[in-house]
């Protein structure tokens, strides 16, 4: 008798991402990992503050926003998911 074994979806994020373009599609990534829960609230929070704190530049645009670039690439509710983790992030000035 045969059995199927399935084993446990693993979800390969880059943390180091070199354009914004490939932010744009890891962010995609975690977030649709997180939305089908694949992926738990802490760690998907851990990544984008990360990204936030480390890529800050390719994330969010002059005036503060995230920038429009990722905001186009991963769509409007992803974009929110997106905020909700960074609700009390300030960035720092260096």
């Amino acid at each position: 008798m045969v059995q199927k074994r399935y084993k446990k979806y693993e979800i390969d994020i880059l943390r180091n991402p070199k354009t914004v373009k490939l932010l744009a599609e890891q962010i995609k990534a975690a977030s649709d990992a997180y939305i089908s829960k694949q992926m738990n609230e802490k760690v998907f929070q851990e990544l984008i503050l990360l990204y936030a704190t480390y890529h800050g530049k390719k994330l969010f645009s002059a005036s503060g926003s995230l920038n429009p670039t990722v905001i186009n690439r991963i769509g409007k509710k992803r974009c929110e998911v997106v905020e909700l983790m960074l609700r009390d992030f300030q960035l720092s000035i260096t």
